[in-house]
């Protein structure tokens, strides 16, 4: 039963279709020996012939054996095929020769070998078979050998040939069936595979188009303030610059330099993240102490801009289970966006909210609303190059990368501009 359901359970190769059609064949010749033993013996046929009857399915059940228990397949296919020609060498003389159904078995035999075999054997067994028969009948209707007459009349002759007929047919049906089968499943595996290729295709295509922008930008980014450190360095050593002038280039490199730290940040999170690397941890987390530590630490960058991080906690105490390092990761790089999209002296609002089906930080700043062309692609992850309020740069992948990081935890990140002017990021759980 088991091989039966395996059968049943996926398409084959070559090799694996023809196993599983001796499987069959094996069954059906099983089914035939006793179900002809059976009308033999109603029709009266000679008892000699239901003792050489006996023998075979005794023999053929030893080949079965083979096959199944030892798994010796082709030794056991060829023994199969040997004994049932042999048979019908044996049913030729015992059922009225030509006139009688052997020649419906032949032919079904002439089928069976094409599915069993891959050549030169099914070539030998085809040639086997022809030959066996024609030089039967050839004999017989020479006289050179006597057939019994097992038939009383014709109305018997009749009736063993048409079961012959539909038991030959049902031989055909099954294994032509099965094959069809087969191919059909085969072919469906093959366009879904397609489908999944040309799907694999396209994602390393966009994958490799945004690496190569992402490679471009950040060598355009390091560029310069590398540029800048490197004359700064050599004017140096010359003795051509002021102490004044010194600190103000160092002023200007610190500032490129939190910039590019926060964009190889966001960098190396979306290649451990494309790469499967980026283990996720999830353990009881104080929700209040996370909010302000992101606040505290993000809180430098905004006083360079005189800005200032309000955070706005509505809860005194709450331990949920987060995966931290992930929520922590979202919230800077919505800071990010805010501190860097808002003009000097605002104030940028990290507010945390508990209901009783959800829980959510919002980032919020003031300003224009964002358009709509462009809030439609806001998580698109895609290589873009922005600019903020001073000058700051950015590689567009934050957004993007939060999104991505965000369905690995099970949250949602989304936007929103709300009625009293606030842009607002937000990432939720329900």
């Amino acid at each position: 039963m088991r091989l039966i359901e395996e059968i049943k359970k996926k398409p084959a190769n070559l090799e694996e279709l023809q196993l599983n059609i001796t499987i069959i064949f094996i069954g059906l010749t099983f089914f035939s020996l006793f179900f002809f033993g059976i009308v033999d013996a109603l029709m009266g046929v000679n008892l000699g012939f239901l003792k050489i009857r006996l023998i075979f399915i005794a023999l053929f059940s030893g080949t079965a054996i083979l096959f199944f228990k030892y798994k010796f397949y082709f030794l056991a296919s060829n023994l199969m095929m040997f004994l049932v020609l042999a048979f019908l060498l044996m049913n030729f003389f015992f059922s009225d020769g030509y006139q009688g159904p052997t020649i419906f078995n032949f032919y079904l035999f002439f089928m069976v070998s094409g599915l069993f075999f891959k050549r030169p054997y099914d070539l030998i067994w085809h040639l086997s078979s022809i030959g066996l028969y024609f030089t039967l009948f050839y004999l017989d209707i020479s006289g050179y050998i006597t057939v019994d007459k097992n038939y009383q009349n014709l109305d018997q002759l009749f009736f063993d040939n048409s079961l012959t007929i539909f038991m030959t047919s049902m031989f055909l049906f099954i294994g032509v069936r099965f094959v069809i089968n087969n191919y059909q499943k085969q072919n469906s595996d093959l366009i879904r595979l397609q489908q999944e290729n040309e799907k694999n295709l396209k994602e390393l295509k966009q994958i490799n188009e945004k690496k190569n922008q992402l490679i471009a930008l950040l060598s355009h980014d390091l560029k310069s303030p590398v540029s800048s450190l490197a004359t700064t360095l050599e004017m140096m050593d010359l003795d051509m610059i002021s102490q004044e002038d010194f600190e103000r280039i160092i002023v200007g490199l610190k500032k490129q330099s939190v910039n590019l730290t926060h964009v190889l940040s966001n960098t190396l999170s979306w290649v451990l993240t494309e790469m499967g690397e980026q283990e996720i941890e999830s353990h009881p987390v104080d929700v209040v102490q996370l909010t302000n530590e992101v606040g505290d630490l993000m809180e430098s960058q905004a006083q360079r801009k005189e800005q200032r991080i309000e955070k706005l906690i509505h809860v005194r105490e709450l331990i949920l289970n987060l995966e931290e390092k992930e929520v922590k990761i979202i919230l800077r790089n919505f800071l990010d966006n805010a501190i860097k999209f808002s003009s000097l002296g605002s104030t940028v609002y990290l507010e945390f909210i508990v209901t009783a089906t959800s829980y959510r930080w919002n980032v919020k700043n003031s300003g224009a609303r964002i358009p709509l062309e462009k809030e439609r692609h806001l998580f698109d992850f895609s290589v873009k190059s922005s600019v903020g309020t001073q000058k700051e740069k950015g590689t567009g992948l934050g957004l993007g990368l939060c999104k991505r990081i965000a369905s690995r935890i099970g949250f949602e990140v989304g936007y929103e501009y709300t009625v009293d002017g606030f842009n607002t990021f937000y990432l939720e759980k329900k």
